[in-house]
């Protein structure tokens, strides 16, 4: 299923956020969206998953064949099971972990659960937890670091098993050699379209395609070889970019989030 933007507007009541965007992600993809802060990126996230509605213009889902349907037109438990947003600071909430991973799939079974668990590192957490999975996590997993919150929220995201799964800044509290070990874990997606709202160049270099927003319009789209190479939008962001962004922390709790859109 891919997402389609078209002429899209929005704002807060001020000026646009958005301002015209035109935009296709294809099925199956992994689709890199760049840009500064304030630029617009997370608003793209919101309106995919229909947090808010555009201004102006529309968001779609695109099936394999091209057929295209407005999310406003599709009901709200259906773009649910369809669409996952894990944000920077997706909320984990008191109770055990097994509890909190099956939020979005409560008739998951046992072995789907510790499958998706140890594919996300999750297990190794249960392994720490007084406990075990039914260890509990705290207000808001406030006894888990941000790496291992952003772990869960991954793998509650896939337990689901949406259509389009849109990441954003989510790794952004890793290590880079735990992005690296989920990174098989979000290419081995099927016909899953994943939309990876990032700042990190490992992050960005995952991706099919990079889409680059600037004033809230499409800058630049490309492969990242192409653009990486090129003195173009996504060269500036790059540029902003502090040298020491690639290594969050996945240890003790507290562990660092990204910077907002």
């Amino acid at each position: 299923m891919g997402v389609r933007f078209r002429g899209v507007r929005f704002d807060y009541g001020g000026p646009p956020v958005l301002d015209g965007v035109d935009l296709d992600i294809p099925a199956g993809g992994t689709v890199a969206l760049v840009g500064a802060s304030g630029a617009g990126k997370s608003t793209c996230a919101h309106l995919i998953a229909r947090f808010w509605d555009p201004t102006e213009g529309s968001v779609e889902l695109v099936s394999p064949r091209g057929d295209a349907v407005d999310l406003r037109d599709i009901a709200d438990p259906d773009l649910r099971r369809a669409v996952a947003v894990v944000g920077q600071d997706t909320p984990l909430f008191h109770g055990g972990l097994a509890e909190n991973l099956r939020l979005a799939a409560p008739d998951a079974d046992d072995g789907r659960v510790a499958e998706v668990a140890r594919r996300c590192g999750v297990d190794r957490i249960a392994a720490d937890l007084p406990g075990g999975a039914d260890g509990a996590v705290g207000e808001r997993g406030a006894t888990l670091s941000g790496g291992q919150r952003a772990r869960v929220a991954l793998a509650r995201a896939l337990l689901a098993d949406p259509r389009v799964l849109v990441l954003d800044e989510t790794t952004a509290a890793l290590d880079t050699a735990a992005e690296e070990a989920l990174a098989g874990v979000l290419t081995d997606a099927g016909d899953r379209t994943t939309v990876l709202i990032a700042h990190r160049p490992s992050t960005i270099r995952r991706a099919d395609r990079v889409v680059v927003l600037e004033n809230g319009r499409v800058a630049e789209v490309g492969t990242p070889e192409e653009l990486t190479t090129r003195d173009g939008a996504l060269r500036r962001v790059l540029d902003r970019v502090p040298a020491g962004a690639a290594g969050a922390t996945d240890g003790a709790a507290g562990g660092s989030a990204g910077p907002p859109d």
